[in-house]
């Protein structure tokens, strides 16, 4: 069993370096199709576009007959996307007109555009769609929530606190249980997960008084 144990180790060992060897690799060629400065202003593009249009702008909140609902607008989250297609065409574009592109170098880039660049923003976009119809909504000291199929409500009187936790919300009962309301797989962005927790402190503290 030890002896087992002992070439597993090895074996893993030697994956975990073939795996370090092929991602210096895979970072070496992309400079070299890419370019290391195309590569940084696309990327810092996009983190640009990640920070302003997915976790700041698009916060969403509506109060009507003191109901107050939170549904983040997808606006601004398709605006970010749009920048991120943006920068896979650019990137694809100039793989096409390069001279001297080898065949190899060619599905290389192409590759690496495909797992790193389209399958992400087509996964992201899924989300969108699917959590579009989320929310929490706080009507006549009750709290619920849609996330997707699950939908849940709380009575605001049974709430002791509330707390950030996990990309979330977490709700600390009276009854020394907990809840957490995943925000993050809501569609509610950095913003909106502090703008809302800030103000349900706010309205539990406010009934403590």
């Amino acid at each position: 069993m030890k002896k087992l144990n002992n070439t597993t180790t090895i074996f893993l060992s030697i994956l975990l370096i073939l795996a370090g060897i092929g991602f210096v690799y895979l970072i070496y060629e992309i400079w070299t199709i890419f370019g290391f400065w195309r590569l940084t202003l696309t990327g810092v593009i996009e983190i640009l576009a990640s920070i302003i249009f997915l976790q700041f702008l698009g916060s969403a909140k509506s109060e009507s007959n003191g109901v107050l609902i939170y549904n983040p607008k997808e606006w601004p989250k398709l605006l970010g996307i749009a920048v991120f297609v943006g920068v896979a065409y650019y990137l694809y574009d100039y793989i096409e007109k390069k001279d001297n592109l080898s065949d190899l170098e060619y599905y290389y880039g192409l590759s690496y555009l495909i797992i790193l660049s389209l399958v992400p923003t087509l996964i992201f976009l899924y989300k969108l769609i699917r959590d579009s119809r989320d929310y929490v909504k706080i009507n006549n000291g009750v709290l619920s929530y849609k996330d997707n199929r699950v939908k849940e409500e709380f009575n605001l009187s049974d709430i002791e606190s509330c707390e950030s936790k996990n990309n979330g919300v977490l709700l600390n009962l009276k009854d020394k249980t907990t809840h957490l309301i995943p925000l993050k797989q809501m569609n509610f962005n950095f913003k909106d997960r502090l703008n809302l927790i800030s103000e349900l402190d706010d309205i539990i503290k406010q009934m403590k008084k």
